[in-house]
């Protein structure tokens, strides 16, 4: 990845953080850091981690099966006629979606109109597309970590290492 390339999305760096070990994952956050230092972007002292799930301008009965293109209400008619029902109403319809165990996965659908959207359970346990906004500050003063998650414990010393400044939280 270059340096002015985006960032994975937050599941794919939650999920590849659980899956390799604590040095692994240190080197690799060595490695970042010493990119970052090599490019000049590293000069406070406090590095603030904040990340939002921002709503994103998509409907969710818009979306539409990566593999057919088929929309989710076709989806259902598909899997109803599947079961033997041969019209079916728009209560059997919600019956048989009722009834299904996964529904709505990222990897079998999308949103034509937003590529990018994910679907997301967001904080009130409601099912929206969205976007995961995250963001990582280089803090050039001290105490400018508040409302952040500060640098700390092995990770500030690999920034004093790398950087060659102090980290003082």
């Amino acid at each position: 990845m270059e340096i002015d390339e985006g960032a994975p999305d937050h599941t794919t760096i939650s999920r590849t953080r659980r899956l390799i070990d604590v040095e692994t994952h240190q080197r690799v956050f060595t490695w970042v850091l010493e990119r970052l230092a090599k490019e000049d972007l590293l000069v406070g002292k406090t590095i603030g981690i904040d990340a939002t799930t921002l709503e994103a301008n998509a409907a969710m009965r818009s979306i539409v099966r990566r593999d057919t293109g088929a929309s989710y209400d076709e989806f259902l008619k598909g899997l109803a006629k599947a079961s033997g029902i041969k019209t079916p109403t728009r209560e059997a319809l919600a019956r048989l979606d009722r009834r299904r165990k996964k529904k709505a996965s990222n990897d079998d659908w999308t949103s034509p109109s937003d590529p990018d959207a994910k679907i997301t359970r967001m904080k009130d346990a409601r099912t929206h597309l969205a976007h995961k906004a995250e963001h990582a500050v280089d803090v050039p003063f001290q105490g400018g970590d508040r409302g952040f998650e500060s640098l700390q414990g092995r990770h500030a010393k690999t920034f004093e290492a790398v950087s060659g400044r102090r980290h003082r939280p």
